[in-house]
């Protein structure tokens, strides 16, 4: 199967409209959606980021994932998967020989002009959607050492080389998303985990105790009720906490709606995304970084 990941791309015109970008390929004389093959050991997200950004020229802000398409490529069946993300400040667009063209369009022009009926849908899908989304990231720790090779406190204990190889992956593999605000149990992995992505960001980190495993263990409520004053703030924040108090704080801010999604366990690296709209969550993605 070939894996291939896109967005659909938008932006708000100076008459405050929605609009779509479209972009036209000679090779095959088609106007469709920013996509590309999957390179290598290359994340879904990175690609769809970085195939959104060679097509158009913009640095975009990822948010929900939109869904996937599956068709039939030349012989093999071709697996595409959507996010939304907006576009960010000016275009610099250079016309090429794989896009020479690009367009924005009214989400009915878009589906109008689009050649591929699996574009035509996901244009179709974004419709269905809710407004624009915040997004809420809840991250667990790189990987540290183990325990039984640590003597001291254990709110000392640090992270392993991998671990902080992940720590600086996370300044890219988070690069799509919007962050305004960080906070992070204050445990020392944790605070490795985020000060790499922080100062390449100019963000403050927030260290906060009502996430760390300690806390958790007598009040495990703390976890909840700071994440739910989060999730009302309408800003893009990350959350860097352990894999025992992720699972409930996640559990107790979800609405009724997603109660019974199962919660994967996130494994060093990994994270949640919650896209919310005006304190209310609309989905949730999970999003694998681990190495």
């Amino acid at each position: 199967m070939i894996r291939a990941t896109g967005a659909l791309l938008w932006r708000e015109s100076s008459a405050g409209e929605i609009e779509v970008a479209l972009v036209h390929r000679p090779r095959y004389d088609d106007w469709s959606l920013p996509k590309g093959k999957i390179d290598g050991d290359e994340t879904p997200l990175a690609c769809a980021y970085r195939e959104v950004f060679e097509e158009t020229g913009i640095k975009a802000r990822f948010t929900r994932q939109l869904g996937s398409v599956e068709y039939e490529d030349n012989g093999a069946l071709k697996r595409v998967k959507y996010w939304v993300a907006q576009a960010l400040g000016a275009s610099n667009f250079q016309p090429n020989e794989e896009v020479d063209q690009l367009q924005w369009f009214r989400p009915q022009d878009a589906i109008s002009t689009a050649t591929h009926e699996s574009d035509k849908e996901m244009v179709e899908r974004f419709l269905e959607i809710e407004e624009p989304t915040d997004t809420l990231i809840i991250l667990r720790h790189t990987k540290a050492l183990e325990r039984g090779d640590w003597d001291g406190d254990d709110s000392l204990r640090t992270l392993n080389e991998n671990g902080l190889a992940q720590a600086q992956s996370l300044i890219s593999h988070l690069a799509p998303f919007a962050i305004d605000e960080i906070y992070t149990s204050d445990f020392t992995r944790c605070v490795q985990t985020v000060t790499p992505l922080g100062e390449s960001r100019g963000l403050a980190v927030s260290k906060v105790p009502s996430l760390n495993e300690a806390t958790f263990e007598s009040d495990p409520e703390r976890s909840i009720t700071f994440a739910n004053a989060l999730k009302q703030d309408e800003r893009n924040i990350l959350i860097c906490s352990h894999n025992p108090v992720i699972p409930t704080m996640l559990r107790g801010i979800l609405n009724t709606k997603l109660k019974n999604k199962d919660l994967i366990k996130l494994e060093p690296g990994d994270a949640w995304l919650v896209h919310r709209v005006k304190g209310e969550i609309v989905a949730l993605d999970y999003l694998s970084i681990s190495f």
